[in-house]
């Protein structure tokens, strides 16, 4: 028997604690001065005295070769607008792959092959452990840098088959709530997706065809489109809060 989904929840029924969508960040112009000072750092050829910001120049910002961007306000304004979207789009990623997908997961119903379950938790911890290793890292460093805690090998170890047991199952939902809206995966759609990569991305059919191979394309694509549209979903109920909501957040509570 192979594991199948019988029941999928509406992702959209899941409460989502309200402090999970808040994104907390300094005011947007810290972050962009940051970014000016550390493209001036790159681009400077002279040592600063320690604690002596780089000024970022036209020069400088014409050198990264930006298109439609020459200047230093231009590349302030480019940066004031992508850098929000940018970070509820990471943000939202970060809450989907922790929170919505494992609750998804949770509370539909599946018939579990527990063979072809438990060896997907065991390739999940393989295939971190051996990254790890090719970064120079131990489990736990490697762990830390993902999880942010410290945990010790058994708990990581827990940790991680129970992430891969998750992500096959959240495949196998992902796969039929896209057959169930007439989207299919398999040989024959193969071809046009290998065509649309090509025309999207300049890259030859070989390439694809080698980067995202039949088995890839079955098994891993359908839950990046339903990742897709769940993000869609997701992120415009993300509210970006800044140290200065916050300061008149507490303001008011004085009052």
């Amino acid at each position: 028997m192979q594991t199948r989904v019988t029941f999928i929840y509406d992702y959209k029924n899941i409460d989502i604690p309200e402090p999970f969508l808040e994104l907390r960040i300094p005011d947007v112009e810290t972050i962009v001065n940051v970014q000016c000072e550390a493209l001036a750092q790159k681009h400077s050829k002279i040592q600063l005295p320690e604690g002596q910001p780089h000024v970022l120049t036209d020069e400088m910002v014409k050198a990264e070769e930006i298109p439609g961007i020459e200047t230093v306000e231009a590349y302030r304004d480019a940066l004031s607008y992508e850098l929000p979207i940018t970070l509820v789009s990471e943000h939202a990623h970060m809450l989907l792959m922790n929170y919505l997908i494992p609750q998804l997961v949770q509370r539909s119903t599946f018939e579990i092959n527990d063979e072809e379950a438990t060896q997907a938790g065991k390739d999940y911890y393989a295939a971190f452990e051996d990254n790890a290793k090719q970064q120079g890292l131990s489990l736990q460093e490697a762990a830390r840098m993902r999880f942010g805690s410290n945990l010790d090998e058994g708990a990581i170890r827990q940790h991680l088959f129970l992430l891969g047991r998750t992500n096959f199952m959240f495949r196998i939902l992902a796969g039929e709530y896209l057959r169930r809206q007439g989207q299919t995966f398999d040989i024959a759609s193969y071809s046009g997706y290998v065509k649309d990569m090509v025309k999207m991305s300049n890259a030859t059919e070989e390439k694809v065809r080698e980067l995202v191979p039949l088995n890839v394309y079955m098994d891993e694509v359908p839950a990046l489109h339903m990742m897709d549209e769940m993000t869609a979903w997701l992120a415009p109920k993300i509210a970006i809060k800044t140290d200065e909501d916050n300061a008149e957040g507490a303001d008011q509570t004085e009052e």
